[in-house]
């Protein structure tokens, strides 16, 4: 998202011809300042809008400062290139917040339809069975346990296939609290998804449910928030930094 704003300078040419450097710096300061304050709003705006985000999700608003050499500001979410290999892109779980549509797929969703154990797209979403954390979402320990036991393996280092001995597979199931196990569309009985059958038991309890598709409104008013604060700050913020220009030019 780019911010665009109008300021009306009484005399442009003159107030460049004259104080080049010291405008230049005002308008850099001005847009940074003012692009934090965009990002502090759509950091609440998205403690508004959505339940529980985590801490991951508020911090993955990043800006691009504005220099001298380019008077221009953007406050986005982090994607591929600004997240590190250990996080997921914001891009990727945010947009549907913001344009509305379907997600894009999770990692262990991929890893099951690469192995043919969900359909190609469909979607995961949490059963009766599945743990989740304080912000909502699944636990990851929860999914590691199930693609170690369904011999998934999502990235090199994430997790790995469970053991062929049979005692180590007891053991897994074991601590797991039961045996985790597919079923596809088509079956009898059973709505697709992953299940968990009791450890020593028979009861099955759905873990997963397999669904054909998940659907986000638009409820992230990302672009009208930001536009906003820009209008209601750019050009105070610019007056302040081009006063301190020139007292410091003094």
């Amino acid at each position: 998202m780019k911010i665009h704003a109008q300021i009306n300078f009484p005399d442009p040419a003159r107030l460049v011809g004259e104080l080049a450097k010291q405008t230049r710096f005002a308008l850099k300061t001005a847009l940074n300042t003012t692009a934090t304050q965009v990002r502090d709003s759509l950091r609440s705006e998205i403690q508004r809008t959505i339940d529980r985000p985590t801490p991951y999700t508020l911090n993955s608003l990043f800006i691009r400062a504005a220099t001298t050499q380019n008077l221009e500001a953007t406050v986005w979410l982090k994607d591929e290139l600004a997240t590190s290999n250990a996080g997921t892109p914001a891009t990727r779980y945010m947009l549907p917040h913001i344009v509305g549509g379907q997600r894009t797929l999770k990692r262990f969703e991929r890893a099951l339809q690469i192995t043919g154990q969900m359909p190609k797209g469909w979607y995961a979403v949490p059963g009766a069975g599945a743990r989740l954390d304080a912000f909502g979402n699944m636990s990851a320990g929860q999914i590691i346990q199930i693609l170690s036991q369904l011999r998934v393996t999502l990235t090199a280092g994430f997790t790995r296939n469970m053991s062929t001995d049979a005692r180590s597979k007891i053991a897994a199931q074991r601590r797991a609290g039961g045996r985790f196990f597919v079923v596809m569309p088509g079956a009898k009985g059973l709505r697709p998804g992953v299940y968990q059958r009791e450890f020593m038991g028979r009861q099955v309890t759905p873990v997963l449910i397999y669904v054909t598709a998940v659907n986000y409104r638009k409820r992230l008013a990302f672009e009208t928030v930001g536009q906003r604060i820009a209008d209601a700050h750019l050009l105070n913020n610019y007056r302040q930094a081009y006063a301190q220009a020139l007292a410091t030019a003094r």
